[in-house]
């Protein structure tokens, strides 16, 4: 006697896993952690809204892998790459103002040497690299020259940095940008997969808090006297500078410190009138110049410099300050800085 079978109806979830890669940073933080790659960060599982009934509905693409994965937002037609979309964020508001992975908290080494030891890994970011490519106005090649690749791995860290979370068909993002390096906005808003900007709050707002720091044993200038930075504390009294660059007195409200890497290196800073200072490359002189930018000839506060050589910083913690006024200057080593740290 035979016997029917009522048909089964089998629902396959597939999960497919969408990859980004995590910076660290600006004119940018803070946290000396070295750069993820760009497939490193796995985001959080995302429930997939329904398809109203009717509409053609996406099949998510398989990934090898048992780790779990989140559901990717639904592609639109038409819809641009994530890359595309950070620089439609990009040229609305801005490049982004961030802690730039090799310089904060701790530089690792100079610009020019990564762009080209890391090009390799720039290139596999595919989606990515044709972007930035395409946005620089470049013709893709199989050869780049050494400008050329600094200036797409500078971007390529910018990129990465962006973070853009899921919700529903569209990206939220909350982030700083700045259109000169000197003024900023906090900008909370999102973004469709056509490119479409809803901004929900734009605020002005200084740089990131990105700590990089003073060598120990580095003279303050303070009103008694000059004191090693790594002595000082929060409430002492130290020269700053108002806004016509006057000296005047001012209180330490902050006081910050990081533990450096074995390999960490820091510049010595000689200028001709006997002046000297070993600090990060990536922190600010009080003009605004990086003094990893600064070569041997240029002009520091009215005086020629003689050498600016990086060397190996072997006393394990680096320290910076953050005096009260209309400035963050203060002088070490008799040279006017500006402070990494913010209130």
């Amino acid at each position: 006697m035979g016997r029917l079978l009522a048909p089964l109806a089998v629902l396959a979830i597939i999960a497919a896993a969408c990859g980004d890669r995590l910076g660290v940073g600006a004119p940018g933080s803070p946290t000396p952690e070295p750069v993820v790659s760009a497939t490193a960060i796995i985001r959080t599982i995302q429930p997939v809204t329904p398809a109203p009934s009717g509409a053609p509905s996406a099949t998510p693409a398989v990934t090898p892998s048992s780790t779990p994965s989140p559901t990717a937002t639904p592609v639109a037609a038409g819809a641009l790459t994530l890359a595309q979309l950070k620089y439609r964020l990009i040229d609305r508001f801005g490049r982004l103002w961030y802690c730039d992975p090799d310089f904060y908290p701790i530089a690792r080494s100079d610009q020019d040497s990564l762009a080209e030891a890391r090009f390799p890994e720039t290139q596999k970011d595919l989606e990515t690299f044709n972007a930035i490519i395409a946005h620089l106005g470049y013709a893709p090649a199989q050869t780049y020259t050494h400008p050329q690749k600094v200036a797409i791995y500078t971007d390529w860290k910018m990129l990465n940095a962006i973070n853009l979370d899921p919700v529903g068909p569209a990206y939220h993002v909350t982030a700083r940008f700045t259109p000169d390096g000197k003024t900023g906005s906090l900008v909370d808003a999102s973004i469709d997969q056509r490119g479409e900007i809803i901004v929900a709050s734009q605020t002005a707002t200084g740089p990131p808090p990105c700590p990089i720091c003073l060598a120990r044993g580095t003279l303050i200038a303070t009103p008694s006297g000059e004191v090693a930075v790594e002595d000082l504390r929060e409430g002492a009294t130290v020269w700053t500078a108002d806004e016509r660059g006057d000296r005047i007195a001012a209180v330490v409200t902050v006081m910050g410190s990081t533990t450096a890497p074995v390999d960490h290196a820091v510049v010595h800073l000689v200028l001709a009138d006997g002046r000297e200072v070993f600090v990060s490359p990536g922190h600010p002189l009080a003009d605004g110049r990086l003094i990893g930018s600064i070569s041997a000839g240029d002009r520091v506060d009215g005086a020629i410099v003689v050498s600016a050589e990086r060397v190996p910083y072997a006393s394990g913690t680096t320290f910076d300050l953050l005096p009260s006024g209309p400035t963050s200057a203060y002088w070490a080593g008799g040279i006017p800085l500006a402070s990494t740290l913010h209130r």
